[in-house]
Order: C-alpha cells, then structure tokens, then sequence
C-alpha cells in the first residue's frame, strides 16, 4: 500500500463589522500581507438564559490576506464600519515578542489564493443576501 498524505485545514467564513481599516505591510521575504479586523456578535444570544437585552459580547477576528489581488481590494473597499463577508483558513502565526522575548501565537484567518472577501453594500442586511451570492 502506498502512503496516503491528508492535509488538515480549518476554514473560517464569517460575516461582520470591520473594526480596523486595512493596511498593508511588507514582509521580510518581500511580499505584501494586508491585514485588518472583523467583530462578529454583539448581538442576542437566545441560546443562553440571561437577561434578554444583554448583548453577546464581540468576538475580533484578525484577518491577514496573503492574495496580492484581494488584498488590493481590501485596501479599496474596505472600511471601518462596513460589513464584510470572509472566508479563509484558520492558521496560528507564532512569533518572538522582541519586547519580552515570550513566544506568541496569534491566530488569524488568512486569506489566500481560494480564499474570499466581499463587501455588503450599506443598507443591504446580511440576513437579505444569500449564502450563494457571497461565495460566487
């Protein structure tokens, strides 16, 4: 029997607010990585029993998008406060603090060559566009 390689991958799709307007910055390998925020929650949670005008606290997601195309797009059409859908794969970046020298590890969905970033246009609800319309 011959070996059988299985590539494991948690993938992310989230609709929400962005928090943080992109930027983009240079690695030291010379590409280009955009990053930027997006809160999801805040809003009811009726699974759990608590009082009913308690909001669901936010839950930030970082966003790094690798795509030199999307990310030019993030760049564009993104903005603080605009709604967002994003789908990416869950990797954990691990880095050396250079303040404290602690090793940190931060995990962002990152947006590759299959990944996707669409803007939902103001007044139009996320719960009004379907699910197909945002993966296209």
């Amino acid at each position: 029997r011959g070996k059988q390689s299985i590539t494991h991958f948690l993938q992310a799709i989230i609709c929400g607010k962005v928090g943080q307007a992109p930027v983009q910055k240079i690695l030291r390998n010379g590409r280009t990585v955009t990053i930027f925020t997006v809160g999801t929650g805040g809003m009811l949670d009726l699974r759990v029993v608590r009082d009913q005008n308690t909001p669901k606290p936010v839950q930030w997601h970082r966003i790094a998008v690798h795509n030199d195309i999307l990310g030019a797009y993030a760049v564009q059409q993104v903005t603080k406060n605009s709604q967002v859908f994003v789908e990416g794969d869950i990797e954990t970046r691990v880095y050396n603090d250079s303040i404290n020298g602690e090793v940190k590890h931060v995990p962002e969905i990152c947006i590759r060559r299959d990944g996707r970033i669409r803007v939902i246009k103001p007044g139009t609800g996320v719960n009004n566009v379907s699910f197909d319309d945002l993966s296209k």
